[in-house]
């Protein structure tokens, strides 16, 4: 383990989404904000997504290793849960956190698991985008605060 790299790897993954969160989260709306519900296609609430992998769910972890990446991920899942519960307080059922895992994306990235990735499982960045879109439009206030993958299925903290 690099500790520069690994640093790295923690100031993207986690600080990058606590910042977002600091400067975009007072833009969420507020328990007394009305909201106007006649837009289609748009959730019932305003959503807060960050970007998480399923190497970051500790039960999942059936493989070890990747050691600054799984653990920067399990952070954005917690960031997402603990954000969700500070929005559930401010903003009652008009906003929610989630963390959001978007498959293998073929990006340089994952480059080196392209050959490994199932057949049918390695996406182009617009299909997983549009994909997590899809998720996003399904959540239900029991969804909040936990983490979804492509497929929308929630994936264990």
């Amino acid at each position: 383990i690099d500790y520069a790299n690994a640093l790295v790897t923690f100031k993207i993954n986690a600080l990058g989404p606590i910042l977002l969160m600091k400067h975009f989260s007072p833009f969420l709306p507020k328990k007394a904000t009305e909201i106007d519900s006649s837009l289609d296609g748009l959730p019932s609430s305003a959503v807060f997504a960050m970007m998480s992998a399923r190497v970051g769910s500790i039960t999942d972890n059936s493989a070890g290793g990747w050691y600054s990446y799984r653990s920067s991920k399990a952070a954005v899942n917690q960031i997402a849960k603990s954000l969700d519960i500070y929005l559930k307080n401010s903003s009652g059922e008009k906003a929610m956190a989630v963390s959001l895992h978007p498959g293998t994306v073929k990006t340089s990235l994952s480059e080196e698991f392209w050959e490994s990735t199932p057949k049918g499982k390695l996406f182009t960045p617009e299909y997983s985008a549009e994909r997590l879109i899809e998720v996003v439009r399904g959540l239900g206030r029991e969804d909040r605060g936990k983490c979804w993958d492509w497929e929308g299925k929630e994936i264990p903290p």
